[in-house]
């Protein structure tokens, strides 16, 4: 008996099934790129009026430091901002917005990142934290308030685990943004940003002849539903497509370096020697990095302070922004843990 006929079904039926998936896809990127918000939009662009710092690194690498400080203001207290991996500095736009009234801000592109290019060392987490004190003393910052997302609170992290005696003379306190202390299982790095870029552009080199090889991620429905996993219930076109251009602009090789150093991450044995206010932030939908890391590391320093996001997803920065100057307010108006009378107990 002849099983053509069965071999017909299952083609038909994987057919069928490519084109409901096809159109899930349609429904779903045509409904986020139409989702807009005011009043978390309008802040997203990036400030102009801001300085920006050239700084060369150890390693022939260069740092692209932006600050809101103008020539010839008084110095408040600095706000340092780091962005995760295949982001950009502007992704805090609207938090710099918020805070540049009570603080100096600065926000810089990882090494590997935007304007910033990395150096011999590459862009792996041993020179971002080597970077965070080029910053610090390069512009001689003094009481700040160290703010990582993501690969930027695992730069934090290892800075603390390598220079705790900078970490004591020089900043005040810590907010870690949706990150994590340990390696990442292999199923949380496939499940990343990294690797969505990587199949986005496998994806369109099958589907166009032009070659896209440097701009993987073409504006489409594909890449809003592949990318609106990075976000919670309710990201905007803008948030989504802000994250698209800022990874198309990151190189592959960068972006292998940044994905081996994240899987490799685990400072959870030097952690408890933060001894400095310390905020952890997390959104309960934060599928890259989940709750359970914020967890683990506000366990693993002492009197650190857990805030749970209800809805919100991996970038905060984006989808609660006013969530970033809480931290920076409570961290920044509590004495450090050692702290007696003014002295070091």
């Amino acid at each position: 008996m002849s099983r053509r006929p069965k071999w017909s079904v299952v083609a038909l039926a994987s057919a069928g099934a490519g084109v409901a998936i096809t159109s899930a896809i349609r429904l779903g990127g045509r409904h986020l790129r139409a989702r807009t918000d005011a009043e978390l939009d309008d802040p997203l662009s990036p400030p102009t009026d801001v300085v920006h710092h050239h700084l060369a690194t150890h390693d022939g690498g260069s740092l692209h430091v932006v600050d809101s400080q103008q020539a010839g203001e008084s110095s408040a207290r600095p706000v340092v901002l780091m962005h995760g991996v295949t982001l950009q500095w502007w992704v805090w736009s609207a938090a710099i917005r918020l805070l540049r009234s009570e603080y100096r801000v600065l926000a810089w592109d990882m090494r590997g990142h935007g304007e910033s290019k990395a150096g011999t060392d590459g862009a792996t987490l041993e020179a971002t934290a080597h970077d965070l004190e080029l910053v610090i003393r390069e512009l001689d910052l003094h009481d700040a308030v160290l703010v990582g997302h993501s690969m930027g609170g695992m730069t934090i992290g290892r800075f603390a685990a390598e220079r705790h005696d900078l970490l004591h003379e020089r900043v005040a306190g810590v907010v870690f943004v949706a990150t994590s202390a340990a390696p990442l299982s292999q199923a949380a790095v496939l499940g990343g940003l990294v690797t969505l870029a990587g199949a986005a552009a496998r994806i369109a080199r099958r589907t166009t002849t032009r070659p896209r090889w440097a701009y993987p991620w073409h504006e489409g429905d594909l890449s809003a539903v592949m990318l609106s996993a990075a976000f919670g219930k309710s990201p905007t076109a803008r948030m989504i497509d802000d994250v698209r251009r800022m990874e198309v602009d990151m190189a592959s090789q960068e972006m292998a370096e940044a994905a081996a150093s994240i899987a490799t991450h685990d400072v959870r044995d030097d952690l408890h020697r933060i001894d400095i206010p310390t905020v952890v932030l997390v959104g309960t939908h934060d599928k890259l990095t989940p709750p359970v890391h914020a967890r683990e590391i506000a366990d693993l320093i002492e009197g650190a302070e857990l805030e749970m996001l209800p809805g919100i997803g991996h970038q905060i920065m984006q989808e609660d922004p006013a969530a970033i100057v809480r931290a920076v307010d409570r961290v920044a108006a509590r004495e450090p843990i050692g702290f007696a009378d003014g002295r070091l107990s």
